[in-house]
């Protein structure tokens, strides 16, 4: 869509091809003492293979190599599964009481919440990472200022996620049904490609 949008989390900037850049601080969400999300090299390309193009009820998320990271499985319904290699589940997406908004928990801890909102006729998901010690399910707690926000073309796909302790807006991770230059693979139909930046939990891009 290239909108015009302000300030980092909702404000004016034109979208552009520029690759995403390593967030501020690190940005762990999903990972505790067995699993670890961060990738720590420049740029990593991750992929979202669906297995049915119709209605599909799951995918998975795969390196540029083919090595198989995570599953995510439940789609369309009010809560989504995170599974590793293997098949165990990690995390659990849930739908919250209002229909614009989301909660991803590991274990019985709360580890995210996203909003979903309308700014200027234009969709913004907020993502507000909690930290510890975190809410356990159930629980009511007060959210911290958004870590990300998420804005473009979400038909496309062709979004960005933006670290919103930058003021000005840097991009963290981009969201398409293209291959970045760099990359020698071929996406096929039913599949698209989340760039992510060193430093930023690739499970919470990649799973919700």
């Amino acid at each position: 869509m290239g909108q015009q949008m302000s300030n980092p989390c909702c404000g004016r900037e034109k979208f552009d091809k520029d690759g995403p850049s390593m967030p501020l601080r690190r940005i762990t969400a999903l990972q505790d003492a067995r699993v670890h999300f961060i990738n720590d090299a420049p740029m990593i390309c991750v992929l979202r293979e669906r297995l049915w193009e119709v209605m599909a009820q799951h995918y998975v998320v795969k390196d540029v190599n083919g090595i198989s990271l995570f599953q995510v499985e439940g789609l369309n319904t009010p809560t989504k599964r995170l599974l590793l290699p293997g098949g165990i589940c990690h995390a659990v997406i849930e739908r919250g009481l209002d229909e614009d908004e989301w909660h991803i928990y590991v274990g019985e801890e709360r580890r995210v919440t996203v909003l979903r909102k309308v700014v200027a006729n234009n969709v913004v998901f907020l993502v507000h990472v909690l930290v510890d010690p975190f809410p356990v399910r159930g629980s009511a707690s007060n959210l911290p200022l958004p870590t990300l926000s998420v804005r473009g073309d979400f038909h496309g796909p062709d979004f960005w996620l933006f670290d919103c302790s930058d003021l000005h807006g840097r991009k963290v991770a981009h969201c398409s049904n293209q291959i970045p230059e760099n990359q020698a693979i071929q996406l096929s139909k039913g599949m698209y490609a989340i760039d992510v930046a060193p430093g930023l939990d690739v499970a919470l891009v990649a799973s919700p």
